[in-house]
């Protein structure tokens, strides 16, 4: 057998032979005895049929993602055998019990030629069966076919589909089946968010239904469209709502304007300052009031309206709370400051206006609605009136206000909603579960995991790095299961202090979800880098596997690794397997979380400072320098390097050796800048000599920056003088003046 594999570029598609296997072993393995021919001799004897109603439906349809479904298994058979079996419709075919077809989705041959439960399959399960000499795919709708199609191709056929740009199949003469005789999957996991989509997205949402995620902002498309939260026009939203339903957020306005203090003249911060081509939005602090004269921008009262008119700035992000902290959150049990309501009642009417207009608006597949907490930062809690105080002493945590909010919420919208489940979001001040309350059973929280150590799995340290004092996971997850029935876990597998850094999260991806798994957990949210290196891809597809079959053993996990660093770095992609590993190792020293800002706590340098004692004095300083990790690493990247058969696996390679060349600099740095090379004895390196390996890395790393059109560093690229950098003009810059935080 031939494997092929296939690199999509935009809309070409380039195909390569680079390996050869020996039999055909994963030629249409099923588990019955009688096998069925689809292609042979370079013809076949089959038909794909789909249901009438599907034909010509957009994907983001339920009965329109069958039929690109059947598109997609035509395609991918065509790829496998050189074949095309035709797609049509089910009712051009007569039914007939030596009828040869490949029946996707609903199609008139249900309850005829084969059953199944429906109920049991939900929306994204399938039913895969053989009967005679037919095959019968049949998902849950809306998305459930889709997933089923690209199970069958991996897990009959060997097709994989590690991203919309790497994709692989191997090549059959002949392409048989062994009987199924019934293969039915439901996902444990019925909420299944993945970020980083930027890797599976592809047109017609087959990249998002291949990776079985089933619901995020930003997954442009699945076939059967995603599990949305519900939301008002042009505002999709899955978290940090409160202000948005409750209409007061001055981050989310619908005018701004600057009053002068003098003349009480308002302008739109749209408008133009009179004389330039500069909005007010960009005033400069000296620009003078136009109308008086008499008083300059930076002493101007901004005013932010929201939809009713009302000025709503000044509260949230500008007025304190009783103890001089920042308000960052509105009062969940009293009343609104602009309306005189209540501000629950708000919130609900809110709640009920989005699910309406959501609905009007023709989005079908609203599953849950979102009543969270305003973004914050995290040593801010909530509302500080008495009446917010006093239910917060009840239930033992801020949280208990949420429950009681989203139980609100949860009671109104139950009956004319009865599919929408309310969340709310364990997060920052409110990770502790609270006591002496319910959630609804139609309410859902998500368990944010920010502040907690990811070095290491979930349930083997799980220590919070931020709050003092704070329930470990494993003890904040068993009081949580006490309050609410569905629990969701949100986890962020990227680091917020820097996206160049080395981030090691492969491992820690398969035991946290085996352990919401085991716990009950249903549903998981990956919030991940979109970022072209730091194995962003490898991290997604691993994440998507996992939230699809979270019963995996650590073998078959491992394998998805291996198979993955071959498909993308070829044939030293053992080499890239082990560097992985040799990540893992080095970062699981220390306790770190995505909030971490040092870098040496999830990489440690290669130098440390020692000291001797004598009676309580210091009587030697000396250094310990060990470049082993760094020697290995890059011993393995070579070989990665000399291997690779292809442009597209060495510039693979090259986008993952920016980090490492990232962390050697500082390394490097470390070693030099600290005089660490003058205090170990052992150390062989002189001045020169490190500055030489400095200037090279440094090289090294512009060009790969400069070659991958990344000119700054930081969180999201963040524009800041520490971490962005001018490559316009890379061969004259100075090597020596890279920012210190490198």
């Amino acid at each position: 057998m031939k494997r092929k594999y296939a690199t999509i570029i935009g809309a070409v598609l380039i195909v390569t032979i680079t390996c050869l296997t020996l039999v055909f072993t994963l030629n249409g393995v099923g588990n019955g005895s009688k096998t069925l021919t689809l292609v042979e001799n370079g013809k076949s004897d089959y038909v794909i049929i789909v249901p009438e109603s599907s034909w010509g439906r957009a994907s983001s349809t339920a009965e329109g993602a069958e039929f690109y479904s059947a598109n997609d298994l035509q395609k991918y058979i065509e790829n496998m055998t050189g074949v095309t079996i035709p797609v049509m419709k089910d009712s051009e075919v007569p039914i007939a019990e030596d009828e040869k077809v490949i029946s996707v989705g609903m199609t008139n041959r249900e309850g005829v030629r084969y059953t199944v439960d429906r109920d049991s399959i939900g929306e994204d399960g399938y039913t895969i069966k053989t009967v005679g000499n037919s095959v019968y795919i049949a998902g849950g709708r809306p998305r459930g076919t889709g997933y089923a199609v690209y199970d069958f191709l991996e897990n009959y056929f060997g097709c994989k589909f590690y991203s919309s740009t790497l994709i692989t199949w191997p090549s059959y003469e002949t392409l048989t089946l062994e009987e199924i005789e019934d293969n039915t999957f439901v996902p444990e996991f019925t909420v299944r968010m993945l970020n980083g989509n930027s890797y599976t997205n592809s047109e017609f949402g087959a990249g998002g239904t291949a990776s079985k995620a089933n619901s995020q902002y930003g997954l442009n498309a699945v076939y059967g469209d995603r599990m949305t939260f519900a939301y008002r026009s042009g505002d999709w939203r899955f978290v940090h709502t409160i202000n948005h339903l409750a209409d007061i957020d001055p981050d989310y306005n619908y005018g701004e304007t600057y009053e002068c203090p003098e003349c009480n003249t308002a302008y739109d911060s749209e408008d133009y300052i009179p004389g330039t081509t500069t909005r007010w939005s960009n005033a400069g602090d000296g620009v003078i009031c136009p109308t008086c004269g008499n008083a300059t921008f930076k002493d101007f009262i901004l005013h932010q309206y929201n939809a009713s008119g009302i000025d709503v700035s000044g509260y949230i992000d500008q007025s304190n709370e009783p103890s001089g902290h920042v308000r960052f959150q509105p009062c969940l049990t009293g009343l609104n400051p602009f309306t005189g309501r209540n501000i629950y009642d708000e919130v609900v009417e809110g709640s009920l206006r989005w699910l309406r207009e959501s609905a009007e608006a023709g989005h079908v597949n609203d599953r849950l609605i979102s009543v969270s907490q305003h973004d914050a930062s995290w040593q801010y809690g909530g509302c500080e009136c008495a009446s917010c105080k006093a239910m917060e002493n009840i239930t033992g945590s801020a949280a208990g206000n949420w429950i009681w909010l989203c139980n609100q919420v949860a009671e109104a919208v139950k009956d004319d909603y009865p599919q929408i489940t309310v969340n709310t979001i364990s997060y920052l001040y409110t990770v502790e579960a609270p006591v002496n309350i319910k959630a609804a059973d139609n309410v859902s929280v998500f368990l944010c995991t920010n502040d907690y150590c990811a070095a290491h799995p979930w349930n083997e340290c799980g220590v919070s790095l931020r709050y003092v004092g704070a329930s470990d996971m494993t003890k904040r997850v068993s009081e949580w299961q006490e309050v609410c029935d569905h629990l969701y876990g949100y986890d962020y597998y990227r680091s917020m202090g820097d996206d160049r850094w080395i981030y090691p999260i492969q491992y820690q991806i398969y035991y946290n979800y085996k352990w919401y798994h085991d716990l009950g957990f249903e549903g998981v949210y990956s919030y991940m880098l979109t970022e072209q290196d730091n194995f962003c891809g490898l991290n997604v597809y691993l994440a998507g596997k996992m939230m699809w079959n979270p019963d995996m053993t650590f073998e078959e996990y491992q394998a998805l690794i291996d198979d993955y660093c071959f498909a993308a770095y070829g044939p030293g992609g053992d080499s890239i397997s082990e560097i992985i590993k040799l990540y893992h190792e080095r970062s699981s020293e220390n306790c770190w979380s995505m909030c971490t800002t040092n870098y040496f706590d999830i990489m440690p340098s290669s130098s440390e400072l020692k000291y001797e004692y004598m009676d309580g004095e210091i009587t030697n300083i000396y250094a310990e320098i060990d470049t082993s990790f760094v020697d290995k690493v890059q011993s393995l990247f070579n070989d990665a390097f000399t291997k690779a058969e292809t442009t597209e696996q060495i510039e693979a390679i090259e986008k993952e050796y920016i980090n490492f060349c990232y962390y050697k600099l500082r390394d490097l740095h470390d070693i030099m800048s600290n005089g660490y090379y003058m205090l170990d004895p052992d150390f062989d390196m002189t001045a020169e000599e490190i500055n030489t390996e400095i200037y090279n890395t440094a090289d090294k790393l512009i060009e790969l920056l400069v070659k991958y059109n990344i000119d700054e560093i930081g969180y999201d690229a963040k524009d800041d003088s520490s971490h962005s950098i001018d490559l316009s003009n890379a061969a004259d810059f100075d090597r020596m003046q890279l920012p210190e935080n490198w």
